[in-house]
């Protein structure tokens, strides 16, 4: 099966070639998911929050402004970039404008900021943060289910698909304020399947600002009977 999807790749590649994740340019065959003007990404390094994981002023700072002032239902978190040029506007392009072959690249990125805690945390599986049916109509795919599942293939973790679902439409969060928005986010979402066994979950989403909804998902999923959420994004904006 390994090689007739390494075919089937380098066949659809010839046919419609690559595209790179962050600029839309031609990628030429077998260069990769980027092009190479691409130097320097802004990804997340420390010093960080041991929490949220979004960096930090200093080394002594174990905790963001945000974790600082609220209590968290997951338990550690890796973004892996900041929500800054030239990635912001990819990953808003994966969500608004069908860029879904971006997800190849994010996803790959994802695995390898998670990979190195699989095992020290006993990670036994991914849900992802779910869409309302309606949204999942209008748009035709959900990117946070498309990158948990590049990230299980990577790390050989299986997806909990349906152990969350967004059961009432939301209006865009933007206009809301935080109390707002936790409000929202709980009445719109609910358990759905149980995956019994599973005790410690990697959670996943595109961008993560100020970690509502992340953070309801994660009760949701101790409720669902998981001991310990993680969680990993695309992106993280800064904060405080």
């Amino acid at each position: 099966m390994g090689g007739y999807d390494l075919i089937k790749d380098i066949c659809m590649d010839l046919l419609y070639p690559r595209r790179c994740a962050l600029c839309d340019a031609v990628v030429p065959f077998g260069g990769g998911l980027i092009c190479g003007k691409h130097k320097a990404l802004p990804y997340v390094t420390g010093p960080l929050c041991m929490k949220c994981g979004k960096e930090v002023d200093t080394e002594e700072q174990e905790l963001c402004y945000d974790c600082e002032r609220h209590v968290r239902n997951f338990d550690r978190g890796f973004p892996v970039f900041n929500y800054e040029e030239p990635v912001k506007a990819s990953v808003l392009a994966i969500k608004y404008h069908n860029k879904r072959e971006y997800c190849d690249f994010y996803g790959r990125e994802m695995a390898e900021k998670v990979r190195p805690y699989v095992g020290r945390y006993r990670m036994d599986g991914i849900a992802y943060v779910p869409v309302h049916r309606r949204k999942l109509k209008s748009r035709g795919y959900n990117q946070a289910q498309i990158l948990a599942d590049k990230v299980s293939k990577l790390l050989g973790l299986p997806v909990l698909d349906d152990i969350l679902i967004r059961k009432e439409y939301t209006s865009p969060q933007k206009t809301l304020d935080n109390i707002q928005r936790a409000n929202n986010i709980k009445e719109s979402m609910t358990i759905g399947r149980l995956y019994p066994g599973h005790n410690n979950i990697l959670l996943i989403d595109d961008i993560y600002t100020t970690g509502v909804t992340i953070d309801v998902c994660a009760g949701l999923l101790r409720k669902a009977g998981a001991q310990h959420v993680y969680y990993s994004t695309v992106c993280v904006g800064k904060g405080r």
